[in-house]
């Protein structure tokens, strides 16, 4: 029922996140430059994947035998697409008004997202072993971002509390 092969369009992807990679290098000087922007194409190009990627059909009941077993793969992966989504919302506000309200709602996501993709990992390591080198993987992305949104002094620099900017220092 589950594939755990890497599809064609997973390997286009990893040339795409290369040439993210180089366009973010580039723009490194700009105010949305350099990680800060690899992150925005890295959230794109991942529900671009995701939506392309997943086998829809094994989230209808009637394409498992096991109701246990479909009801732990529909959860442990749905809700990660869900929040995924969450994050590609949350980070276009981020990018639009560059308040830093929304990147703190962005933080939060990313840790949603690390719980549940650790979750995975304990529902997959048991009932589809053969996902669970994968979903280790996947624990990178939001492991690394929730760091850098934490301490990268771009976003301090960029992202600033309008409350405090609209108070002038004495």
């Amino acid at each position: 029922m589950i594939d755990a092969a890497p599809s064609a369009a997973q390997f286009n992807g990893s040339s795409l996140a290369l040439v993210a990679g180089i366009v973010a290098f580039l723009r490194r000087k700009q105010p949305i430059g350099g990680w800060l922007f690899y992150f925005f194409c890295q959230v794109l190009l991942g529900l671009t994947l995701t939506a392309a990627t997943t086998h829809w059909k094994s989230y209808r009941p009637g394409a498992w035998v096991d109701a246990k077993l479909y009801f732990l793969y529909a959860v442990s992966n749905l809700s990660r697409v869900i929040v995924l989504a969450e994050i590609g919302v949350v980070s276009i506000f981020v990018v639009r008004t560059r308040e830093r309200q929304w990147v703190c709602g962005l933080r939060y996501a990313l840790i949603v997202y690390a719980f549940l993709t650790v979750l995975k990992l304990l529902v997959d390591s048991i009932w589809f072993p053969a996902t669970a080198p994968m979903d280790m993987v996947a624990l990178a992305f939001p492991s690394v971002w929730i760091l850098y949104f934490e301490l990268s002094k771009r976003v301090r620099a960029i992202f600033r509390d309008k409350a405090r900017a609209q108070v002038a220092p004495l």
